[in-house]
């Protein structure tokens, strides 16, 4: 079987969490011949070690303010303009019509017009729309904490991709995303399936007891919601914390930290490392790991990885809300409760080692790379099935 894929970018390394998705899938469906299309950026001197052919079309660029015009006018995301390409919409159009894939992949609503690029030259391609989050729900949720221009244009944002959504969500054979939540936000129906995200390649189980008193907080330092959780949690908890446990430290640790959360390593018992290759060696330090993030969508990737080491994990209770059980950890809705609950997890061995039980059982069941290949496939074959 041929199968093409459309990201909207290069999957390695995958300091991202669609970059992760993409190299799910094709691992997945790795019995198939795979063709990927995605931007061309630095990032792709790196070798994909994967025998997947691959078609680059140009990044994010000064062509790119032309198509975000073009998108606003035919009320479409921005985001979508970004990587709408004409370049990108021919490569689409020539693979479609010389390659032939049996089914086409098509990742994110900012690469929606590759959708219709396809119904174009082969009306009767099986579509496969992994809107991965709804970036519907993503902007609604970062309206309410923003203020301002910022608060209207996120809303303005948040309709278009509603909109659009819903339309490649009509176009598509099946449609998937990594939660119940964004799968009922797009409005899938019938033909929506969940498919989670994997996180960790295996259960490598940390005793928290034996574990320093380190605080976690892993993943891209970059990301707006994360940037705010990260300021949030050293400003108003952490001093708190470290009144009850002197001797913890929080390690800020992951992809691409902003220079807001550079700026935290000055403070006292705070530190950060950036461009982190693997994440591993400081899970298997840390006694508690965090997901303070009041905004964003889909499921948080650093819970994931903590669970699959066997990490306790205390999340807000918007990021426990977008996996599959929540009882997989420990959820604070209160600034008394994250000093309560992070407190309790650094200083009772007990309960550290109960709430890491409890959490790696909900990953084996949900997110381990064996069932997450396993619903891709299923998504595949209920999308050919459909269209037959």
């Amino acid at each position: 079987m041929k199968l093409l894929l459309v990201s909207s970018r290069f999957p390695w390394p995958p300091w991202r969490g669609n970059q992760l998705r993409t190299l799910q899938w094709l691992d997945a469906l790795a019995d198939h011949e795979r063709l990927l299309i995605c931007p061309s950026t630095a990032d792709q001197a790196e070798p994909l070690d994967r025998d997947v052919e691959l078609r680059f079309f140009p990044g994010v660029g000064v062509a790119s303010v032309i198509g975000v015009g073009a998108a606003v006018l035919a009320g479409r995301p921005a985001q979508e303009g970004l990587y709408g390409s004409s370049a990108g919409k021919e490569i689409v159009a020539e693979v479609v019509r010389d390659w032939r894939p049996d089914a086409a992949v098509i990742q994110m609503v900012r690469c929606g017009w590759a959708t219709d690029v396809v119904r174009q030259v082969d009306p009767g391609l099986p579509v496969i729309f992994d809107a991965i989050d709804s970036m519907s729900l993503h902007y609604l949720k970062a309206a309410e904490s923003a203020g301002g221009l910022m608060r209207t244009v996120y809303r303005w944002e948040a309709e278009r991709c509603r909109s659009r959504e819903s339309e490649l969500v009509a176009a598509a054979a099946t449609s998937t995303a990594v939660s119940g939540r964004d799968l009922r936000a797009l409005g899938a129906g019938a033909r929506g399936m969940v498919v989670t995200v994997a996180g960790g390649a295996e259960v490598t189980q940390v005793d928290p007891s034996s574990a320093e008193p380190i605080v976690l907080l892993s993943g891209n330092l970059g990301y707006r919601p994360t940037v705010r959780s990260a300021l949030w949690f050293a400003g108003s908890i952490w001093p708190r914390i470290r009144d009850r446990t002197p001797g913890a430290r929080l390690i800020l640790a992951g992809a691409r930290p902003a220079k807001a959360v550079q700026r935290l390593g000055s403070e006292p018992g705070i530190e950060v490392f950036g461009d982190v290759d693997d994440l591993g060696a400081f899970l298997a330090r840390a006694r508690v790991s965090i997901a303070p993030m009041a905004s964003g969508s889909g499921v948080p990737i650093k819970i994931l990885e903590a669970l699959a080491a066997g990490v306790p994990v205390v999340a807000d209770p918007w990021s426990a809300d977008g996996l599959e059980d929540p009882s997989a950890v420990m959820v604070a809705e209160t600034e008394e409760a994250w000093v309560e609950n992070v407190s309790l997890l650094l200083d009772d061995p007990l309960a550290a080692q109960h709430q890491a039980a409890s959490g790696t059982e909900v990953w084996r069941a949900f997110y381990a790379p064996e069932r997450v290949a396993a619903q891709i496939r299923g998504a595949v074959d209920a999308a050919i099935s459909r269209s037959r």
